[in-house]
């Protein structure tokens, strides 16, 4: 048996306990778990979004960074913002 498919069933035979686990606990304790992550998450790149966005107009204002690059910014903060709302909607179908 090779390393790879070794770990491959370790990693199995382990998900298995941990499902068991989690299945002791029900439905509503992952819920509030999955619930609780997301709003860390949240947070977490929305203040990272904050801070690139006030970085790139610092730079802007010092004229080490062009507008353009603030507005590129802005355009990535708001395609990850998309990228949560997605997310959440998403998690809402299985909810």
């Amino acid at each position: 048996m090779n390393k790879r498919s070794g770990f491959l069933n370790a990693f199995c035979f382990s998900l298995l306990f941990i499902s068991m686990g989690v299945l002791a606990g029900g439905l509503d304790s992952g819920t509030d778990a999955l619930t609780s992550i997301k709003t860390w998450i949240f947070v977490c790149l929305g203040i990272a979004a904050l801070i690139y966005l006030a970085y790139c107009i610092i730079w802007a204002f010092l004229e080490k960074k062009s507008w353009n690059d603030v507005g590129v910014a802005l355009l990535q903060v708001i395609c990850a913002g998309g990228a949560l709302a997605g997310g959440n909607w998403a998690l809402g179908l299985l909810a």
